[in-house]
């Protein structure tokens, strides 16, 4: 229950140590120009204490926060803020480097205001004249203060007592405490529902989930019911057309969440909710709709799960190929849909583009579709690469195991070698007794290294006996029991079975 608590007290902002990112530092996802209504930008910060000093003007862009200007401070501590075109609205900061770069946030959302404090407590002493958002702002920073005091008093009590009756009572106290900050906030929000402050509050809540509706009997009639009740209505409260919801520290995390852990983690679902988020509910003209689709392409790109690669292909399908990424040069934008095409055959349940080599003889050629075998292991790999020599002896363990409990299995393994180094192959092949099929291409009559995209050295598939992909890029210690659960899916694995980090490639984005 503390964590409870604990989540609706500190719910203003989660806010980082500010480093001074020049804009442009975070690949994909940098802030974009802004339209802007032709209107006068005139701010007046005073801080007592950094006199003829500078300040440092920075907002924030997802999770980080970027540089917009430097401003001088003048001999009374004001600091001008003032141009002939409107901030893009949302959350900044004055960040001072004179005091180690504390800084105090302030709501950009109004022509004109001013802000005064001093250097012992920033936000504590903050006066506010002609600005509602602000003022809304610092009231409910400092209601939350006093509220969070007798807060964290409580909770340490409850961590501390044993006795049952007092941690009912100390619950009690809590839950009153949380409806108090519940009851303001939402008083802020019915009585200012025009402001920036109060669709930002709307953002941080989470929706309330009824309970599980139940048959005659009083059963559940369906244990998933809250959880697509919670997915369903998860953004009801933000408007994702609102570029002002990106410059906060509030719009990313509570898409992190959301891609990351409400919607399931297979690609079909992904992708619907790619597209119920970027087609049904945001505007491809918006900078939150460039931010979002670049985070679903990294994320999925970057992502240990094994297959996750078929949501990178539909994206780069779907958005990057249709013109949607109007923000990326036509070089860069040619490398991601090219990767796109590369990725496409290879994602599990696609049939394995066919291979046919020579074996270590150099006069017989061995073709990967007349390989008659219930499981096939594709091993591409290098003798002159590290990890390699380190992979391919384990992987021939499995494979020994495996034979040795009755599985119809057998390795194709391409070697990547180049002529000079056809002996070294050989020889490894021999040493190690790797009797499976060794074949290689050394004067690349073939394409297989492009269509395989093989980049880097060792890459594992799976294959079954109809060379459908199963899975591809696991290390060779994962290969025994991902067939092993195949024959038997009560087959308990040592570990998660995700993508080998040594045989991932970067996405190009």
């Amino acid at each position: 229950m503390q964590k409870v608590f604990a989540l609706l007290l500190i719910s203003h902002f989660a806010l980082t140590g500010f480093s001074q990112t020049k804009a442009g530092a975070a690949l994909g996802n940098t802030p974009t120009k802004s339209t802007t209504k032709k209107q006068v930008t005139n701010y007046k910060l005073t801080v007592h204490g950094v006199e003829s000093s500078n300040m440092i003007l920075a907002f924030y862009s997802g999770d980080k926060q970027y540089v917009k200007d430097t401003v001088l401070i003048d001999a009374k501590g004001v600091a001008t803020i003032k141009a002939d075109t409107a901030l893009p609205g949302g959350i900044y900061l004055a960040v001072f480097p004179k005091l180690g770069n504390r800084y105090f946030e302030f709501i950009v959302n109004e022509p004109s205001f001013q802000l005064e404090t001093d250097t012992n407590e920033l936000s504590g002493n903050m006066k506010v004249t002609g600005s509602l958002e602000n003022k809304l702002f610092y009231d409910d920073m400092k209601f939350l203060a006093t509220i969070r005091k007798t807060s964290d008093s409580l909770n340490a009590l409850y961590k501390s007592t044993e006795d049952a009756a007092k941690k009912d009572k100390l619950k009690s106290e809590l839950t009153k405490i949380d409806e108090s900050v519940k009851n303001e906030r939402l008083a802020i929000v019915k009585n200012n529902p025009s402001t920036f402050y109060a669709s930002l509050l709307k953002a941080m809540r989470d929706p309330e989930v009824p309970e599980t509706p139940k048959n005659d009997k009083g059963q559940p009639i369906d244990s998933a019911w809250q959880w697509r009740y919670y997915k369903t209505h998860y953004w009801d409260s933000i408007d994702l057309k609102d570029d002002r919801m990106l410059r906060t520290p509030v719009f990313h995390n509570k898409l992190k969440s959301y891609f990351t852990r409400t919607v399931v983690q297979i690609p079909d679902s992904l992708n619907a909710a790619c597209d119920d988020l970027l087609i049904g509910k945001s505007d491809p003209k918006t900078d939150i709709f460039k931010y979002m689709l670049v985070y679903f392409l990294n994320t999925v790109a970057n992502s240990k799960i094994m297959g996750m690669d078929a949501s990178y292909v539909y994206l780069v399908k779907n958005y990057y190929a249709k013109g949607y990424a109007t923000w990326v040069d036509s070089a860069q934008l040619a490398k991601i849909v090219e990767r796109g095409r590369i990725l496409d055959p290879l994602l599990l349940g696609k049939r394995a583009q066919n291979i046919s080599l020579h074996d270590t003889t150099q006069k017989k050629i061995v073709a990967l579709n007349q390989v008659k075998a219930k499981y096939t292991v594709l091993c591409f790999w290098d003798p002159d690469c590290g990890h390699c020599k380190k992979e391919v002896p384990v992987l021939h363990d499995a494979y020994k195991a495996l034979k040795a409990k009755g599985v119809d299995i057998e390795v194709y393994a391409p070697s990547t070698v180049s002529p000079d180094e056809i002996t070294k192959w050989v020889d490894f092949v021999k040493e190690k007794k790797l009797d499976w099929i060794n074949v290689a291409d050394p004067y690349r009559i073939s394409n297989f290294r492009s269509e395989w995209d093989i980049q880097s050295t060792p890459q594992i598939y799976i294959l079954d006996k109809d060379k459908m992909i199963k899975a591809k890029r696991l290390g060779a210690e994962q290969i025994e029991d991902f067939i092993l659960q195949l024959e038997d899916p009560n087959h308990k694995p040592k570990k998660p079975f995700v993508e080998d980090e040594d045989q991932k490639v970067a996405n190009p984005h």
